[in-house]
């Protein structure tokens, strides 16, 4: 599967080598990048979303973090029937000097954040209404975390909130954004291990996901996390993912 990969795109466009492909098994190839930049991430993963609707079986999963940047999705999450969700839309003219780069993005949701201190998990799989739908694919990533953060002692962890993502009480760890074409998924989850006192400052006068940025917090303000973390996280989730998803 990966040679597929690699005859169907060209890696260098996308400041990716050989080396950053690994084979998970028969037919999940995880592409790992740290630092990558936002734009060539995303162009990145609208190649892999082609190749992936025309290869049977393959699935290409991204372990990746960014540089400071913001993007903005289709739009907030709507509330259920009888709900309320008292959210504030972000609106870009009224923001024209941001402090870092805005992208306006396909995934659902609205602003959001990114820096060199968060894990972002980018599924590009194709969907089945009998083995992996989306509801199921989003339980399972919060779950394969929440697992992962409980081992190393973020305890009070649930993705049961009205609001998606993961959450301790009223803060927030971890977000989901979801696009999908042909059923075939792109974006993902983007989840808080470091804090960014420069993305911090950023946020204070911001709304990401129509919240109060002060709704966020991160693993590193709530337990003791491994000296590297990133790595730490990306080779215990992807025994998960390896484990359970056939």
């Amino acid at each position: 599967m990966k040679k597929i990969i690699t005859d169907s795109i060209n890696l260098s466009d996308f400041d990716l080598k050989d080396s950053d492909l690994i084979s998970l098994d028969e037919r999940t190839v995880v592409v790992t990048k740290w630092n990558w930049d936002y734009g060539l991430a995303h162009k990145f993963q609208r190649a892999s979303l082609t190749v992936v609707q025309e290869t049977p079986n393959l699935r290409i999963i991204i372990c990746c973090n960014h540089p400071e940047v913001l993007t903005n999705g289709r739009g907030l999450q709507k509330p259920r029937k009888g709900e309320v969700l008292e959210l504030v839309e972000f609106k870009p003219e009224e923001h024209r000097s941001l402090p870092f780069p805005l992208y306006q993005i396909e995934r659902g949701g609205g602003l959001t954040f990114h820096h060199p201190g968060q894990f972002i998990f980018y599924p590009i799989v194709k969907l089945n209404p009998k083995s992996l739908s989306l509801s199921l694919m989003i339980d399972q990533i919060f779950d394969f975390t929440i697992d992962i953060l409980n081992s190393w002692g973020v305890k009070n962890l649930d993705h049961e909130n009205k609001l998606l993502g993961i959450w301790q009480g009223n803060k927030k760890l971890a977000s989901m954004g979801i696009a999908i074409e042909k059923l075939t998924t792109f974006h993902g989850m983007a989840l808080n291990l470091l804090e960014n006192p420069n993305m911090k400052k950023a946020l204070a006068s911001l709304n990401p996901c129509g919240l109060n940025a002060q709704t966020y917090t991160s693993v590193e303000a709530l337990a003791e996390i491994p000296s590297n973390p990133l790595e730490s996280f990306r080779e215990q989730f992807l025994v998960r993912i390896k484990n359970e998803w056939k």
